[in-house]
């Protein structure tokens, strides 16, 4: 069997136009990486978001981290404030990776 290693997993839907501010900010907090999504769309506590309707600077992106836990908490206690007056979501979950030395 191949050897695994936890880690978290952490997701934010944030609008575009905060996107480079949570970049920064988990950069910041030691992140090798991260992964980004434009034009996510759904339906929230602020009502559908269809991105055929809206322009890039309105729209969703999701960005998708995976580090060690320290690293995946600062991410989360530094958002809140990053997205005080924006709509966003932050989730984490566990998750096992192959390679440790990537995250």
């Amino acid at each position: 069997m191949v050897q695994t290693f936890r880690k978290k997993k952490v997701e934010i839907v944030v609008e575009a136009s905060r996107a480079r501010a949570i970049i920064d900010m988990i950069e910041a907090a030691g992140a090798k990486g991260y992964t980004t999504i434009p034009n996510v769309s759904g339906r929230g506590n602020r009502g559908t978001r269809d991105e055929a309707h809206l322009s890039d600077v309105f729209g969703n992106v999701m960005i998708i981290v995976v580090a060690a836990e320290k690293i995946a908490s600062m991410i989360l206690e530094q958002s809140q404030g990053l997205l005080e007056n924006y709509a966003g979501i932050v989730m984490v979950s566990d998750v096992e990776v192959i390679r440790d030395e990537h995250f």
